[in-house]
């Protein structure tokens, strides 16, 4: 099996797709911010297991069970940890700093199963049974 992909590149492509997120909320207000979680959950769906992020760092989703390819449904189920702390934004009041709460703990323990895991699956890879690869390294070993 492969070594887990390489963390920078990881946080990276992450930081990419969030500003995505914050573009998306920005430009398209006041329901860009529903379009920019809705690319949050499903962006790993895309491009045979590539969020936008993903594709600019070389990284892909992979499945860990069989040869099949990560789709939507695996990409709603591995980012539904990281989305889910978005939507407390809806909350009058409280909302935003339970999004800050919930988010700082939710993207901290995701960060730290990236860099505990051997493979670098994080919790939502494990409940979607997806890991994520680079893909160089990937068609290096292949060879």
């Amino acid at each position: 099996m492969d070594k887990k992909a390489n963390i920078l590149n990881r946080f990276i492509a992450k930081a990419i797709d969030l500003l995505i997120f914050g573009f998306l909320s920005e430009m398209f207000y006041p329901y860009g911010f529903l379009a920019g979680v809705l690319y949050i959950l499903i962006s790993d769906g895309f491009f045979e297991g590539e969020s936008l992020g993903k594709r600019i760092t070389g990284l892909r989703v992979v499945m860990t069970l069989g040869e099949k390819k990560p789709e939507f449904k695996e990409s709603i189920i591995r980012n539904s940890f990281l989305a889910i702390p978005l939507l407390f934004a809806f909350i009058p009041f409280i909302g935003y700093f339970l999004l800050v709460t919930v988010g700082i703990i939710a993207y901290a323990a995701e960060g730290y199963f990236i860099i505990k895991s051997p493979e670098g699956e994080r919790l939502g890879d494990r409940f979607a049974f997806t890991r994520v690869i680079d893909i160089q390294k990937h068609k290096q070993h292949k060879l």
